[in-house]
């Protein structure tokens, strides 16, 4: 078993030596797909913390009917009572919602100051407990409540989440998409360069097969050769990532701070991570796999 490992080792770097162009351009080749990939997974996991952190901000606002009778504003204020999702619940009267409005509006716009009488009506503001499930609490409580009599409408930034999941949704799936795409070029890539490989030794392999190889002896090298091709390509995709993640925080550092309100600016997940490096050592095994049972079942034929 030793001699075999040696021998794999041995092998695998001797062709890589023999090969240096050809390996250092299929590990460059893989490196530029993975970084691209990578780089789309970054914008989507940031874009999904982003997200994550303005749905703790969401609160579901409930604007009463000016004519709501004090029995449909009681029903109303019982069904906020009788859900255990909801964590708190502020009435805003309209004089104070106007006084508010015209504190923050007047300097801007004279309209403000201008008008005469108080178009905004009482209003509830809720807010829900925190949890995975938030966004659809929400949800679901204001399509319950919007057909009680007495409510006027109800605001949580609906069409702007709507719009927002809908993105990524989309990103999710280019992301998917773009993944099999790239993931069957570079299989056919590392395919083409273990192919060069094996024709630059196909004398060798002939001579091992005539005194006996199996090939599960001769496809080692070619295998651990495929995975290192692969392997090389996402650590240094990873490692570019890295560097291009850095000089964001380091550039951009106040920015990110408002916008993400206090979250840091994240790097890959864990799972991504792992799933890029044994992604290039299953790319490597197929397209190593691919050249060398084509060779073997070309030279059994022959």
């Amino acid at each position: 078993m030793k001699s075999f490992i040696a021998n794999t080792i041995n092998s695998t770097f001797s062709s890589i030596n023999s090969n240096k162009q050809l390996f250092l351009l299929s590990v460059a080749t893989n490196f530029i797909a993975f970084f691209v990939l990578g780089l789309f997974s970054l914008l989507f996991v940031n874009l999904n913390t982003l997200f994550s952190n303005w749905d703790k901000h969401v609160q579901l606002i409930v604007y009463l009917d000016d004519k709501i009778s004090i029995a449909n504003k009681k029903k109303i204020e019982l069904l906020f009572e009788a859900n255990d999702k909801i964590e708190s619940v502020i009435f805003i009267p309209r004089d104070q919602a106007w006084k508010s409005f015209q504190s923050e509006f007047s300097t801007r716009s004279k309209f403000v100051t201008s008008l005469k009488f108080n178009p905004l009506p009482d209003s509830y503001t809720i807010r829900f407990a925190s949890g995975s499930d938030r966004l659809k609490n929400i949800r679901d409580f204001s399509e319950k409540i919007k057909s009680y009599k007495g409510v006027e409408s109800i605001e949580y930034g609906e069409k702007w989440i709507s719009r927002f999941e809908q993105f990524m949704i989309f990103l999710r799936g280019f992301i998917i998409a773009f993944g099999i795409v790239l993931f069957s070029g570079m299989i056919l890539i590392i395919s083409n360069t273990i192919k060069l490989s094996i024709y630059a030794r196909k004398d060798e392999i002939d001579l091992m097969s005539l005194l006996g190889a199996t090939h599960r002896f001769i496809k080692a090298p070619l295998l651990l050769e495929g995975v290192l091709q692969g392997v090389a390509g996402a650590l240094l995709s990873l490692i570019g990532i890295k560097l291009i993640h850095l000089y964001i925080v380091f550039r951009f550092q106040g920015s990110l701070e408002s916008v993400f309100r206090g979250v840091d600016f994240q790097f890959l997940t864990n799972p991504i991570i792992y799933s890029i490096v044994s992604t290039g050592s299953i790319i490597g095994i197929l397209g190593s796999l691919l050249s060398a049972n084509q060779f073997l079942n070309t030279r059994n034929l022959e």
